[in-house]
């Protein structure tokens, strides 16, 4: 019976911690590795408010060089949405941007983002 309320439990947990992590990241703009002109900005969309001050992004080169990127701010309902204004001069490659997010109810997400500047 330990057994089975123990699996039980741990299921439990591994599908709740996956659903909050997936819950957290609605949606990214432009789409990843779309080969585009460098947009004005880095878009995350988020269901709810973003706690702005304790949230990050760091632009990385194919090198994996940090770049610097003007200062994030949030728009949308409810400052749902976390952008990260980008260079219009940045030179034609791959780059990574990788960014944690803290929600303002305490809920955190992560990860790295993609995309490609053609020239």
């Amino acid at each position: 019976m330990t057994l089975i309320v123990s699996a039980c439990l741990f299921t439990s947990l591994l599908f709740a911690a996956n659903g909050a992590s997936a819950a957290i990241e609605q949606a990214s703009l432009p789409p990843q590795q779309e080969e585009k002109l460098v947009p004005a900005n880095l878009e995350l969309t988020f269901p709810g408010p973003v706690d702005l001050a304790r949230s990050t992004a760091i632009l990385l080169d194919a090198q994996g060089t940090a770049l610097p990127t003007g200062q994030p701010f949030l728009s949308g309902p409810e400052g749902s949405i976390f952008k990260i204004p980008l260079d219009p001069s940045m030179a034609p490659g791959l780059y990574t941007l990788d960014w944690r997010v803290l929600s303002m109810d305490g809920r955190s997400a992560e990860g790295q983002y993609k995309f490609r500047v053609d020239p």
